[in-house]
């Protein structure tokens, strides 16, 4: 926590500020339309919403110089925290209410995430990477909540995004900073009509070293749309193509980060990452009531993963001339024939390899995944009977192929931890948990058909209803033989109905119920038995179909605006509740059968809660928020799991779950206050605070040990406007140079390869990043 003094200095900052400047009248907002289905088309007023959405705006995200879009998502709305798991910060785990978007495969996914109308999950494990969003072309977006018509993996809601193009955007923009930890980056975009067309383009590039050790990245993004509208039609092609090179700085040992706060496990650990999306997207208005919006598109992901490891081998026991994998925990010790380590040829590997060393293990996956499809929607908004009315109906088809490659290679462990390859790829005979190498094919086929009707009864009640069928068809194809081989089919109908009831123009009620459905991913079903674990993502085995994830949402709350006149502003509010009971949830669970793997598995039902409130006052000069959230997420079965490097396991190194123990990673409070104050027409300044309490790590399920401490931080930022078309800026992250850690888990501390290092404590979590400092110049033509 901060000390009192920073307490005080931030109570007397929002002091000073909203007493400071006698503020104008401020201009009335208009009621902001809102997402009801992924084609643009489907927008209904948030006044008529049964349920209360994040708003983000394109000024959001220039208010804060956001290099991408989870800086706003975070900075704004309690509902929404992180925790970079994968150790870099352009690819964070976002969580909403207690459901995650995450870069990492084998994360259990609850995010939909929409980009202009195609849904942009990756193919092979559902992962989100915002890294290959170009933040700069982002026009404007919202997180829905309870609305299965955004199809499969909407268990929490869906974030859609909708692009610049050159109707909605003209002009030149220039913007380029640079700053701590070697920071450089530049962005440019144009947008220009030319009577029925239009063009937008827009790149992005930022490289740094980072704040961790062998962390650097480096990102190159790029977008563009060629746009035609006329009297009732209106196209776009559109591009997006992307190339990240990011360092990742996983959890890391306690004891070390206490020593060093910037140290890094073993590494090298890396993601190359590539995207080529195209999209064109279609609207036409066949009369003055009926709509049409469509697309089709064709996606290209490639994914290139390096992680260096300790490695569970030994010499072979009386035989010490050749090397094993370590047979401790096997149900059924495997045999020296099945255990010794061969290289490519097949021939056995000689512990001389190692020179004496530490043995290591630098592990590589590669994915190449290719997504096609189509959406069709019609938007009717005639009278019915007399009652205001606009039904939605759509349907979409979308087909995904993956390539999955996985193999090792035998390192040495040198002394800083950095592994250095041998050369030699190795693999075993071990048919359980073995060393052996995976070349795999994914392909997803989804079908999605849904209505959705908002029927305006009175002036001030509206009721909205609507159901989505979702059919996915997954298969995971074995090219090394057979026994990867499955196939399986999951379908469901998901209702969704709301009221709203606007007492009086200010003051809005709602109440909303829906159903939404996650048919597991093809890596997910490739590794979901427990005597068959895997080195997740790198190795999979032929297991039993998991059964799909089915979430059933109720939320209820008031929403409200008022404005003071004169020079007072406006303020707006929300207050709500809301109920999440999953059944047949999915998690990555730790092996009792081999350390350091893992399995997935259905464990029973779970539960997330919670209350939502914020406010956000504004007039000419000042906007002051502040946004809470409670999220109680438990499980609500009954669960006995391994987890023999947690230290409060029992004797046999299991943990037992019970009804109303917490989830990790998830914090249960999060608070989400600040402000931007402009001191002069030229000057603004802003300040938010963002709080979260500790939350249990992974593989303590069963909430045993002492959760991580709570911990807030502040950031600031200030532009000044030299002229109407220059800006200079600067952000100052953390600024009380907090250190904190936003998740962990465990790890085994008797390894001989890491006895140099003398730890004991088993706790290994992720760091937040210090104290940081950019500026720039943004020039606007």
């Amino acid at each position: 926590m901060l000390g009192s003094r920073s307490r005080i200095s931030l109570i007397a900052l929002l002091a000073a500020a909203t007493a400071s400047h006698a503020a104008r009248a401020q201009e009335a907002l208009p009621d902001i339309e809102i997402a009801t289905a992924p084609e643009p088309g489907a927008k209904v007023t948030q006044s008529k919403l049964s349920t209360n959405p994040i708003i983000l705006t394109r000024s959001d995200l220039d208010r804060d110089h956001a290099v991408s879009i989870t800086d706003t998502l975070l900075r704004r709305n309690a509902s929404i925290s992180s925790s970079e798991v994968a150790g870099n910060p352009f690819q964070p785990d976002i969580s909403y209410r207690g459901f995650s978007a995450s870069p990492v495969p084998g994360t259990p996914q609850g995010l939909a995430v929409y980009q202009d109308g195609v849904r942009i999950n990756e193919a092979f494990g559902d992962s989100v990477n915002f890294d290959l969003i170009p933040t700069v072309a982002i026009a404007n977006g919202d997180i829905v909540s309870g609305n299965p018509m955004f199809g499969l993996n909407a268990l929490g809601g869906a974030l859609t995004l909708e692009m610049k193009n050159g109707f909605t955007w003209q002009g030149v923009e220039v913007d380029g900073r640079g700053g701590s930890y070697g920071r450089r980056f530049g962005s440019v975009q144009y947008g220009q009509k030319f009577d029925d067309l239009a063009v937008y383009l827009a790149f992005e590039g930022l490289g740094e070293r980072g704040w961790r050790k062998r962390s650097g990245s480096s990102l190159l993004r790029g977008y563009g749309d060629i746009g035609y509208k006329g009297d009732k039609t209106e196209f776009h092609l559109n591009f997006t193509g992307a190339g990240t090179r990011l360092g990742n700085a996983a959890a890391t040992p306690v004891e070390m980060l206490e020593r060093q706060y910037n140290s890094v496990f073993t590494t090298p650990q890396s993601s190359n990452n590539d995207l080529l999306f195209v999209n064109l997207k279609g609207a036409y208005e066949a009369d003055a009531h009926l709509k049409f919006n469509g697309n089709t598109y064709f996606r290209q992901f490639r994914q290139q993963h390096v992680d260096g490891n300790l490695a569970d081998v030994e010499e072979c026991g009386s035989d010490e001339q050749w090397l094993c994998q370590e047979t401790d925990g096997f149900a059924n010790e495997p045999s020296f024939q099945q255990s010794v380590l061969r290289d490519g040829n097949g021939k056995r590997i000689p512990s001389s390899v190692l020179n004496g060393a530490g043995v290591g293990s630098i592990d590589y996956t590669r994915v190449n995944s290719r997504s096609y499809g189509f959406a069709l929607q019609g938007t009717y908004d005639a009278p019915v009977f007399g009652f205001a009315n606009k039904l939605i109906v759509g349907a979409s088809h979308d087909r995904q192929h993956s390539d999955f490659r996985g193999y090792s290679e035998l390192g040495i462990l040198n002394g800083n931890l950095a592994v250095g390859g041998t050369g030699l790829l190795y693999s075993n005979l071990v048919p359980e948990g073995g060393f052996q190498p995976v070349h795999v094919g994914g392909r997803n086929f989804y079908w999605g058909v849904y209505a959705h009707d908002t029927l305006e009864v009175t002036d001030k009640l509206t009721a909205t209803a609507g159901l989505r069928f979702n059919s996915a068809d997954i298969a995971l194809f074995d090219h090394r033989g057979v026994s990867l081989n499955s196939a399986a089919l999951y379908q469901r109908v998901n209702p969704v109905a709301g009221l709203t009831y606007t007492f009086l123009p200010e003051l809005t009620v709602y109440g909303n119920y829906s159903e939404a459905n996650r048919a597991p991913t093809a890596l997910e079903n490739g590794c979901s038995d427990r005597l068959h674990p895997c080195m997740i993502d790198n190795f999979l085995v032929s297991d039993p179909p998991l059964r799909q994830v089915v979430a059933r949402t109720w939320e209820t709350g008031l929403r409200g605006h008022h404005e003071f006149g004169g020079d007072y502003g406006r303020a707006d509010w929300h207050a709500g509740l809301f109920r999440t009971d999953s059944a047949d949830d999915i998690l990555s669970l730790p092996s009792d059968v081999i350390q350091g793997r893992g399995y997935y598995a259905n464990v029973g039902h779970t539960r997330r809660q919670g209350v939502e409130a914020g406010v956000t006052w504004r007039n000419d000069f000042l906007q002051v928020y502040a946004d809470y959230a409670l999220i109680d997420a438990t499980f609500r079965s009954f669960l006995t799991l391994n987890s023999g490097d947690n230290p409060y396991a029992d004797e046999n190194g299991q943990i037992h779950v019970h009804p109303g123990n917490v989830l990790p990673s998830i914090p249960r409070h999060r608070v989400k206050v600040g402000f931007d104050y402009k001191v002069t027409p030229q000057w603004t300044f802003g300040l938010d605070y963002i709080f979260r309490t500790g939350v249990h790590l992974a593989g303590d399920e069963a909430n045993l040990d002492r959760p991580l401490s709570s911990y807030g931080i502040v950031n600031l930022k200030t532009s000044y406007k030299v002229t109407d078309n220059i800006e200079i800026y600067s952000v100052v992250q953390n600024l009380f140079d907090r250190r904190y850690y936003s998740f962990g888990t465990y790890f085994e501390t008797g390894s001989e390869a890491i006895g140099f290092l003398g730890l004991t404590d088993p706790r290994t979590l992720g760091p937040g990043a210090p104290l940081a400092a950019y500026g720039g110049v943004k020039v606007r033509f």
